[in-house]
């Protein structure tokens, strides 16, 4: 069992239970907030979202084990504050709500934009909320209702979030129809204690001792994962939609595995560079890396076009490797970059290959006492690329098919050619050997050459079937390599 100390929409909660649930469960089931939606289980449709440390995260992919020490806020509690009220007239003004069912979501998705920029243009507005899905009222009403909150209230947002957002209990008037809205979408009209019955509101003695939620320390997490064997996790995204599934299948994995949760590891989170590498931190979420300048371009363009922004708030590049999927797309530039992978234990380090330590779909060389804990990125030839990834839509897709190329020449000479194909086979796809024969060529020889090249290419390109055919991912393959060389030779 683990004890997990938070702020729930300003009150002090202390929680006990295995650190594997998921906050949507603890939220609804435990601590009375029905404003939060159980929808999808899976990150897709938004209706659990709240706000985690100002963040916006979908509480459905949010291990309780993760929440220690942190500020949580629902709708329950964001309904009492002036900013609510001023996106509430909005959203009533335009009509923004029919079934409700999506709308505590949408509206905190508006907070956790406005809160970062409260100006922001209709295609951040539709960026920020593109994780929030609605069925029946129409995105360009409610599009509509935050332009105009923020063009109304803009002021509301200037102030610092804790002065505005903080004002729970302030008893301050709902404007137009914010009961409604509310108490349409099932949210609680009671004050904050409401949202918290059936907490504690100070922690009490456990009639067993509940294990500690998550390492501090490097040192500290390479012990317990050396004598526990624990699952490591920082985001735990895919680790709760797996846990998802496995209750409805009857199997209450979170009651059963040891966890042991890295997110506060301050050396797993950082990003540091030299001359030749950056090295981030495998607990960085995608969020910072996009934040960050020295991330660069191609893996940040990689990042932009992964889930939605309430998931790129907590899931983290380590995992996404570790979770060992054809279909990662960060994973997919780490490779074409010929990517290194910093392991620790207890008893040392080990640097191996991104190719090496993905062995398969979802198998990995990581030993059972062992972390990932830094990638090493080549910083060389990554500024001349090509990107694409293949998807049914622009957010929360899973690639059917992603290419990176990377492409660097001087005085007419190619000095580096990287090509990788993701989700088509149970590994990236990548083949230095077939690159390298055009790497020192000539443009004009390299032009000569390229139809081998295509041809090897073809070759080593076997696609299995999934969502879509086999044939399909082949021949898109092949057009976006084409596409890609041509562009490049000229």
């Amino acid at each position: 069992m683990t004890r997990v100390d938070f702020t729930l929409n300003d009150s002090p909660v202390s929680w006990e239970g295995p650190a594997l649930a998921r906050l949507l469960d603890v939220l609804r089931d435990e601590l009375g907030c029905t404003g939060v939606k159980c929808g999808c289980r899976e990150g897709e449709c938004g209706t659990c979202s709240v706000l985690l440390d100002g963040a916006l995260v979908n509480s459905c992919l949010v291990a309780m084990g993760a929440v220690t020490g942190r500020t949580v806020l629902t709708i329950e509690g964001y309904r009492r504050s002036e900013r609510f009220a001023a996106l509430d007239t909005a959203y009533a003004r335009h009509g923004a709500v029919q079934c409700g069912d999506c709308t505590p979501g949408m509206i905190l998705a508006s907070e956790a934009l406005l809160a970062s920029n409260p100006h922001p243009s209709e295609e951040q507005i539709r960026t920020a909320l593109s994780g929030n899905l609605c069925r029946c009222t129409g995105y360009n009403s409610i599009v509509a209702a935050v332009s105009d909150a923020a063009r109304d209230g803009g002021s509301l947002w200037e102030l610092p979030g804790e002065k505005s957002v903080a004002q729970a209990g302030s008893g301050l008037p709902l404007a137009g129809s914010g009961d409604a809205v509310v108490s349409d979408a099932g949210a609680a009209a009671g004050d904050s204690d409401v949202a918290v019955s059936g907490a504690s509101a100070t922690p009490t003695p456990s009639a067993t001792a509940a294990a500690p939620p998550a390492a501090l320390t490097l040192s500290d997490a390479l012990r317990l994962r050396d004598e526990q064997q624990a699952l490591p996790y920082a985001g735990g995204t895919d680790l709760m939609v797996a846990g998802a599934s496995a209750a409805s299948a009857g199997k209450d994995a979170a009651a059963t595995q040891a966890a042991l949760f890295l997110n506060n590891i301050p050396e797993l989170k950082g990003i540091r560079e030299d001359a030749e590498n950056l090295y981030i931190g495998a607990a960085c979420t995608y969020s910072q890396l996009l934040d960050d300048p020295r991330t660069p371009a191609v893996l940040r363009e990689a990042i932009s076009q992964i889930a939605a922004p309430a998931i790129r708030n907590v899931a983290t590049i380590g995992g996404n490797i570790a979770n060992a999927s054809p279909k990662a797309d960060s994973a997919l530039i780490l490779y074409a970059a010929d990517a290194q992978l910093r392991l620790q234990s207890a008893h040392g380090q080990r640097d191996v290959a991104l190719g090496d330590f993905i062995r398969g779909r979802g198998q990995t060389s990581l030993g059972p006492d062992e972390l990932l804990c830094e990638i090493i990125l080549p910083k060389a030839h990554l500024g001349n690329y090509r990107y694409q990834k293949i998807g049914a839509r622009k957010a929360l897709a899973i690639s059917r098919v992603s290419f990176v190329g990377l492409f660097a020449e001087e005085d007419g000479v190619i000095k580096h050619l990287a090509v990788a194909f993701g989700a088509v086979a149970d590994t990236v796809i990548r083949r230095p050997e077939i690159d390298a024969s055009l790497i020192g060529c000539t443009l004009a020889e390299a032009r000569e050459r390229k139809d081998a090249w295509l041809a090897a290419w073809e070759d080593a390109i076997v696609p299995v079937a999934g969502r879509v055919s086999a044939e399909y991912r082949k021949t898109v393959c092949l057009n976006l390599l084409r596409a890609f060389i041509s562009e490049q030779l000229g």
